[in-house]
């Protein structure tokens, strides 16, 4: 445990690239990794370059985005340098809650991958009612979603071998989920009762976005959708 801020922390990691890369290591283990690759194979047939990724981090989707030939602009609490030598064409720290619709103007594509479930879910409509006043064309997001999952691999090859079978149960859905009471904690989670996955994809349709793919990963059991605006 420790006794240090998140801004103290995310500080450090900016100062310091030898904790830098220590929490990089840490974060984007085997099974997060796979999320990240979701994000990218989700964008492969959007026609825009131009995309803001909310919520960055450490940047490892971001050099992804950049590698598959799109234009980065980053928001993140955190300051440019906990980005390390990853460079995108712009970035701006701020609090998603303080993103401005200003700030997202010219974009075509936002992402902003497990970052919605940090905020109260009654803050969710402003931030999508942004994204429409921007008029951005394509948003991606994830978020958790406890539902049935059944996940078996099998690796064996001459250097290594590995059986995983991970299977989940929708056994949240008679459950209530409890806010996280740290503030850059979960505050929802899909799956729970009273955040069935129509809960979310009708805010997307009021705020004027239709979801047009969806996809999941077990692993981290995240649902992620892409949706396209429509007015």
């Amino acid at each position: 445990m420790t006794d240090m801020t998140v801004d103290e922390i995310l500080q450090q990691y900016t100062d310091n690239p030898v904790a830098r890369k220590g929490e990089f290591f840490r974060y984007y283990s085997h099974k997060r990794i796979q999320h990240q690759l979701k994000q990218l194979e989700m964008l492969k047939d959007v026609p825009g370059i131009r995309l803001t990724e909310i919520g960055s981090y450490l940047g490892f989707a971001t050099a992804l985005f950049q590698a598959a030939g799109f234009q980065v602009q980053t928001i993140d609490a955190a300051p440019v340098g906990i980005l390390g030598e990853i460079t995108p064409e712009n970035h701006i720290s701020k609090n998603i809650l303080d993103i401005t619709s200003g700030d997202l103007e010219g974009q075509e594509v936002v992402v902003c991958c497990e970052t919605l479930e940090h905020l109260h879910f009654s803050d969710v409509d402003d931030i999508l009612g942004k994204l429409q006043a921007a008029k951005v064309e394509w948003l991606l997001i994830s978020v958790p979603y406890r539902c049935l999952s059944i996940d078996a691999r099998l690796i064996v090859n001459p250097f290594s071998s590995m059986f995983k079978w991970i299977m989940k149960l929708p056994t949240k859905a008679f459950q209530a989920f409890k806010p996280d009471p740290e503030p850059h904690g979960h505050k929802w989670e899909l799956g729970y009762k009273g955040h069935a996955l129509d809960k979310l994809t009708s805010a997307l349709d009021q705020a004027g976005f239709r979801v047009e793919k969806q996809d999941y990963v077990g692993s981290v059991q995240s649902v992620f959708m892409l949706s396209r605006r429509i007015s």
